[in-house]
């Protein structure tokens, strides 16, 4: 078994996301960037392996291609089959739900990059489109991002940090793409 490198690991998050939906494929390839995004900002200034956070942005949700319940723990039960994971990646990939409560310092990082990521322009946008497809209204769409909003608000509500990077995002978020009539 190999290492999981930021190259292997986007190789295969790419060869997995293939057996799912061609949107649910657009979905996981803009959430996985739109986290590693969120982790540029989120490190600054801090002794953090980088590179080994970017490559679990790619492979953490790996497991939804065959369930979204308990996900995560088939994500690593299929990352262990192919690759060398040591605590901090069994911690990141466990415990990145907004319910979860990680133990290392770069799971914590992880957890908050992940729900962020959800708050990105270019998710922010893919969601509209899906939504209105479905035949979904702006408003209807709004409300649905306030409601994640106020969740994460919650969940985060411990660290002031993140508390204001939320902030800043849904601020963006509303101004950009809900303030302007349909």
């Amino acid at each position: 078994m190999e290492n999981l490198t930021l190259e292997n690991a986007k190789e295969f998050a790419l060869g997995n996301f293939k057996q799912m939906s061609a949107e649910y494929q657009e979905w996981n390839l803009l959430h996985s960037e739109s986290i590693i995004e969120i982790l540029r900002i989120l490190v600054k200034n801090k002794e953090t392996n980088l590179t080994k956070l970017f490559s679990l942005a790619w492979v953490h949700d790996i497991g939804k291609a065959k369930s979204e319940e308990n996900h995560a723990v088939i994500s690593l039960g299929i990352l262990k089959n192919h690759f060398n994971l040591d605590k901090i990646d069994e911690d990141c990939i466990l415990n990145h739900g907004s319910s979860m409560d990680p133990q290392t310092e770069e799971g914590k990082i992880f957890r908050y990059a992940d729900g962020l990521s959800l708050f990105t322009d270019k998710v922010i946008l893919f969601k509209i489109h899906a939504e209105k497809l479905e035949g979904k209204n702006l408003q209807e769409i709004f409300g649905g991002v306030k409601k994640a909003y106020e969740k994460y608000k919650v969940k985060y509500s411990k660290n002031e940090e993140i508390i204001k990077l939320l902030d800043k995002l849904y601020t963006e978020v509303v101004r950009n793409h809900f303030s302007q009539p349909e």
